[in-house]
């Protein structure tokens, strides 16, 4: 039963406030403890987790409050669980931070957390509606106005975080998802398969078997097998609803080829990326990148990018299996960080950067600035031809009229001739021109004439200095990784990977804050 965080309004022997010198006190008010309690405890709206618990039933819920406040705390400072319930329950500054009077006013075990964990993820599972997402929006919001933070300049980048799970080869793989199901087997059930299928499942038979077969005849045998099993239970509507049954119904299907007379082995790289690394996390995809290769998720990231800012924050973060490339990051993600923080230009590398990601970002009035593009510098430039658009060329970049021009709309070129003697002594160089019996002929196609141009902007002064500020972003990540476990994630599953995520950057987002507000405080000297 839901029941919202009511602070203690009596006043006890064993306060803070009775037990402490006014110096110290005041290191807790003013230091991280009593910032967090005004910027982040306070403005946590537990009404929005009301529906994850019965309204009339059941004993009154720990506070939400409370249990939200602490897993910011643990990936603010990258504790276990261990330590963060240690922290709670003895250390003083915890206590101050979520709005307690004194040591033991509320207990918590580890078992409250887990539920808390499991009651989130299921609710945001069956209701397609995960209110720590509103958490997270209405805290970045309180941190950059508190922090008076500009977000019309943002930049996003985007890093592999590796699944917490092992890697599995294939033959491993089958048997772990065929040892799964058999664990939900009853014992009857189990005598049903045969013998020789359930010696897969024995290591020692197992592996005199691989010592003395080649590896595809192993592949073959043990798929052969889990498609017997699949086929002996299919009718079995209670296993068939399992994720035991299911996983090896998905393996089956991306493992192998239906032939006319069995099922054959797909080759090693016929194996796509999508395919399962390991039944303990089904969401984890393979992906290569340069010579290192990942099982797991890419994390995406946008942050505030204004040089004026005192400091820079998280406005948005994302997690989705890591064959998500940056522009798919992109499309998906514009929308909602500009609805939710007016976002005008978008720093980015040139991974983000194509002709759909543009568009993306001109329906939201942004304008998206890659910090290389794609492809060699060509020798030449189109960028100061001046055209008439579906038309012509009007002017070549010394001003000079053509003395013929038209658009090819089947090939989206455009064309122009010009008189030799207007081209006998240009000074302008690198023109993409060709000398012919009769003219000077030029012709370039309408995306080149763009992309010509955006290399032209982008080498001026002003977007030279915004380029510049791409980088700082990896810093981001480098601390998120080094210093709040961003570089491994010790929960599977995308759900759970992602509210872990937003964690880490509202932790991320407190520091940054407290180094603002100190900032703030700190006296200006007169020179």
């Amino acid at each position: 039963m839901f029941e919202p965080f009511e602070e203690r309004k009596q006043v006890s022997f064993g306060d803070i406030e009775n037990n402490l010198p006014e110096n110290l006190k005041k290191q807790l008010y003013d230091g991280w403890p009593g910032m967090f309690n005004q910027h982040v405890f306070s403005e946590i709206d537990e009404d929005k987790f009301a529906d994850m618990y019965d309204q009339n039933q059941g004993r009154p819920n720990f506070p939400v409050k409370v249990l939200v406040s602490l897993e910011i705390l643990k990936h603010t400072f990258d504790l276990s669980d261990k330590e963060l319930l240690e922290s709670f329950h003895f250390d003083t500054r915890f206590i101050v931070a979520l709005s307690l009077q004194e040591v033991g006013q509320l207990t918590l075990g580890e078992r409250t957390l887990y539920d808390f964990r499991e009651r989130l993820i299921d609710y945001s599972n069956e209701h397609g509606y995960n209110p720590l997402n509103e958490i997270f929006d209405d805290l970045v919001d309180n941190f950059l106005d508190t922090a008076d933070i500009d977000s019309d300049i943002q930049r996003m980048d985007s890093t592999m975080v590796e699944a917490n799970i092992k890697h599995l080869s294939r033959i491993d793989l089958m048997r772990k998802v065929f040892a799964n199901f058999v664990n939900i087997l009853s014992e009857s059930q189990k005598n049903r398969i045969h013998k020789n299928t359930l010696k897969v499942l024995d290591d020692s038979q197992f592996n005199k078997y691989l010592n003395n077969c080649e590896y595809e005849e192993v592949i073959e045998s043990l798929l052969g097998k889990l498609k017997n099993v699949k086929e002996h239970f299919k009718n079995n509507d209670e296993i068939t609803q399992t994720k035991e049954y299911k996983h090896l119904c998905r393996i089956l299907e991306e493992q192998s080829i239906k032939t006319t007379k069995q099922l054959k082995a797909k080759d090693d790289n016929e194996i796509d990326s999508s395919s399962m690394q390991n039944p303990n996390d089904e969401d984890a995809t393979y992906r290569k990148k340069g010579n290192k290769s990942y099982q797991g998720y890419s994390c995406n990231i946008s942050e505030t990018a204004d040089p004026n800012n005192p400091v820079q924050m998280i406005t948005d973060i994302s997690v989705k299996p890591n064959i998500c490339s940056d522009v798919e990051f992109l499309q998906k993600r514009i929308d909602d960080i500009n609805q939710k923080t007016g976002l005008e230009q978008l720093i980015v590398d040139g991974a983000y950067y194509g002709s759909e990601s543009k568009k993306k970002a001109q329906s939201n009035n942004t304008e998206l600035i890659p910090t290389t593009l794609t492809g060699k510098t060509p020798e030449y430039s189109t960028a100061d031809f001046d055209i008439e658009e579906n038309k012509g060329i009007v002017f070549c970049p010394i001003n000079v009229k053509p003395i013929k021009t038209k658009y090819l709309e089947s090939s989206d070129t455009y064309a122009a001739w010009f008189n030799k003697s207007d081209c006998k002594n240009c000074s302008y160089e690198n023109c993409p021109i060709e000398e012919q019996k009769k003219n000077m002929t030029v012709r370039f196609k309408h995306k080149r004439h763009k992309r010509d141009q955006l290399r032209q902007k982008l080498s001026s002064k002003k977007y030279k200095k915004l380029k510049k500020s791409r980088p700082a972003i990896e810093g981001t990540i480098s601390a998120l990784k080094r210093s709040q476990g961003l570089d491994k994630f010790k929960v599977t599953g995308l759900l759970k990977t992602l509210c872990s995520s937003m964690f880490k950057a509202l932790g991320y987002n407190f520091k940054q804050l407290t180094k603002a507000l100190k900032m703030k405080s700190k006296p200006v000297l007169n020179s």
